[in-house]
């Protein structure tokens, strides 16, 4: 077994167990459809974070062409975008006490903060490792630190209109489609 193989498996089933999460908690959801208050934000972001998995699970494959030398400390920085989007997919729904929560409404605009800041780490993580291990260049990552301002944006004005959420979601869904509609990342390369 090669180093890759090895170590695809570990991420690869990190990965897995937050589709799990998320498919969990929709499929909840749904099961209380009629009792269920949705956020449209709260939806999008849903639909956001299954994009992210699914790159970050195809994007995985590219480490293979990109490490000769497999580390600890390589494997483990690598494992920590999915160990934080599985951490995210888990706070994405009520649990614990509030597991019979049915207004996600009221959820998202409670917790938006904890869940906009989650995901703007995984942002930051994505950059560093882009420079660190994939090699891109510090200009190449503009987009990505764009993106993550937006985000920090969001969080220091403590923007409570839902509109302004329900806005934001609809842009980071349509950049994530075009993102997936144009750009080459196939893994023959």
């Amino acid at each position: 077994m090669e180093p890759f193989e090895y170590v695809v498996v570990l991420i690869s089933l990190i990965l897995g167990l937050g589709v799990a999460q998320l498919l969990n908690g929709v499929a909840d959801m749904l099961a209380q459809f009629k009792k269920t208050k949705f956020s449209v934000a709260h939806s999008i972001f849903i639909v956001v974070l299954f994009l992210v998995f699914f790159q970050e699970w195809w994007y995985t494959y590219q480490y293979s062409k990109q490490i000769d030398q497999w580390t600890e400390p390589i494997v483990l920085a690598l494992m920590s975008f999915p160990i934080v989007l599985f951490l995210l997919a888990r706070f994405m729904f009520p649990t614990g006490s509030r597991s019979q929560e049915t207004d996600l409404n009221a959820y998202f605009c409670e917790n938006w903060r904890w869940l906009y800041g989650i995901f703007s780490f995984t942002i930051l993580i994505s950059i560093i490792q882009n420079i660190t291990i994939s090699d891109y260049s510090f200009v190449e990552q503009i987009p990505l630190m764009l993106y993550f301002m937006w985000y920090v944006v969001f969080i220091s004005l403590n923007v409570q209109n839902q509109k302004y959420h329900n806005a934001f979601q609809i842009a980071q869904l349509l950049l994530w489609i075009y993102f997936f509609a144009g750009v080459d990342n196939g893994m023959l390369n």
